[in-house]
């Protein structure tokens, strides 16, 4: 079954693309801008290419931790629960490169021979890249050629160009490469259903009940796979996921707190508020006045 054609599993984020009729977007970015200097865990069709700018980045990926530094970079396979974060609240500036393997499929015969081998590949989940090796430099340097292009009239031709490049080096290398690799997991799956349901169901009240029926195991287990996985339980993760989407409004919006609360699904804003301290380390108004001069820093 054709990957582009197929596929029947739903990414636990809404992707977000530069253009409508072009599936990939091109980011530079920081982690201070997420609460906490890290990203929720997630997963997505996509492939997704970082590069380090400045600073060092934890990427935990199917629950195995790597730590890239700068100038080097990384590619995160299709489908792999993944975050980033800052494992000391220090900067790290980096380029995101993401793209749907479906602009490589220009026949079926290049998606059979060239594609799906390596998306497919259970042995693959990521990579490390690092400008010792002559094959994994080419992949930085065409990231850092994609970024610098986006603005161009002629992105598409200039990036689609690029994505082979990328791809060539990973066909060539994604079975030869020796690395800590975790067997493909039935658990894996099932946390991404679960994931997904909390993305798409935070709002409203989420039981530990509900998610075990989503992901087709009994309560203990399904704390266990969390736990393994994302080094949290799943009530933890729903409010965390709560309190990020909360810090994005904050930053986004002006919205009163107590709203802000209750769009997250939190039950009071004194609730919020607290928990909110607890984990970002301040208050929700000390956040947002924060982030509002952050932001305008980087612009």
């Amino acid at each position: 079954m054709g990957y582009i054609k197929d596929s029947s599993i739903e990414s636990s984020i809404a992707s977000q693309y530069d253009a409508t009729e072009y599936p990939a977007t091109i980011r530079r970015d920081w982690l201070s801008h997420y609460p906490n200097y890290e990203m929720d865990s997630h997963w997505h069709d996509e492939v997704e290419l970082i590069v380090i700018l400045r600073g060092k980045m934890r990427c935990i990926i199917n629950g195995e931790m790597i730590l890239v530094s700068e100038e080097e970079g990384i590619f995160i396979n299709a489908r792999q629960v993944h975050d980033v974060s800052s494992e000391d609240r220090k900067e790290c500036e980096f380029i995101s490169v993401r793209f749907h393997p479906m602009l490589l499929c220009s026949t079926k015969e290049i998606e059979d021979r060239f594609v799906l081998p390596v998306i497919e590949n259970h042995n693959f989940p990521y990579q490390v890249l690092k400008s010792d090796f002559e094959w994994q430099r080419t992949i930085l340097d065409a990231v850092s050629r994609v970024y610098y292009m986006r603005h161009e009239i002629t992105l598409e031709l200039g990036a689609q160009g690029q994505f082979f490049a990328i791809w060539e080096q990973l066909f060539l290398h994604s079975g030869k490469v020796p690395a800590k690799r975790r067997p493909a997991s039935p658990q894996l799956s099932r946390l991404k259903d679960m994931i997904s349901y909390i993305a798409a169901n935070y709002k409203g009240k989420v039981t530990l009940e509900e998610l075990r029926l989503v992901g087709n195991m009994g309560k203990t287990n399904c704390c266990q796979v969390f736990q393994k996985y994302l080094n949290m339980t799943p009530i933890q993760y729903i409010t965390m996921y709560r309190l990020r989407k909360g810090a994005e409004m904050l930053t986004n919006t002006d919205l009163p707190v107590v709203e802000v609360a209750y769009e997250v699904g939190f039950s009071g804003a004194s609730y919020f508020s607290e928990a909110f301290r607890k984990h970002m380390g301040e208050m929700p108004s000390e956040y947002r006045k924060k982030h509002a001069r952050l932001s305008e820093g980087h612009r």
